[in-house]
């Protein structure tokens, strides 16, 4: 049962729920998580090679839209706001789309699982920061990057929906109730 803080005891298969009640922090970071754990759902359950040939005309792929969002939430909560160095990323100056340029041997499992991880250590540059906080590197408060995340995961959610629709035909928002 969703207690309105964004918590991941409803009965959505591990779905966050969006907060209904509580202050904004509890909203912002309740709707990222939900974003994310909407992202892992919809990519899961597919077999790796079906889930692979599923592209757009311009080569984006299930893949790699899965290591953007790893990459993504690096580089604005890890780099720019809490201001770590030598973080490794997919992409390079020579191939700044490298990251939706996934090897054939790197399966949906790895890079899920390379999100949660990623998302988990970026959770904790957020909990120890206030939303007015300013980012290491630019003129962004913590409460920009966090709605900056939610749109981004949320766009490229919608891609996933459509694309794994083209790879298996699996649909839906979100996963039945149990």
């Amino acid at each position: 049962m969703n207690d309105g803080n964004g918590s991941t005891n409803g009965s959505r298969r591990g779905i966050t729920e969006a907060a209904h009640r509580g202050d904004e922090r509890t909203a912002l970071l309740g709707y990222l998580q939900r974003q994310r754990d909407l992202v892992i759902w919809k990519v899961s359950d597919g077999e790796d090679d079906v889930l692979r040939r599923a592209e757009t005309p311009t080569g984006l792929t299930i893949h790699g839209v899965v290591r953007h969002l790893t990459n993504v939430e690096r580089s604005w909560l890890r780099e720019v706001f809490a201001g770590q160095s030598d973080l490794e990323y997919d992409w390079t100056d020579e191939d700044p789309d490298g990251e939706l340029h996934v090897p054939a041997d790197v399966s949906i499992t790895e890079l899920t699982g390379d999100y949660a991880a990623e998302s988990a250590r970026c959770d904790e540059v957020v909990a120890s920061a206030s939303l007015d906080d300013r980012s290491a590197s630019r003129d962004s408060s913590l409460r920009w990057i966090l709605l900056h995340l939610i749109e981004e995961t949320s766009r490229h959610l919608g891609h996933l929906d459509l694309l794994r629709e083209q790879a298996d035909g699996r649909t839906g928002e979100e996963p039945a109730e149990d």
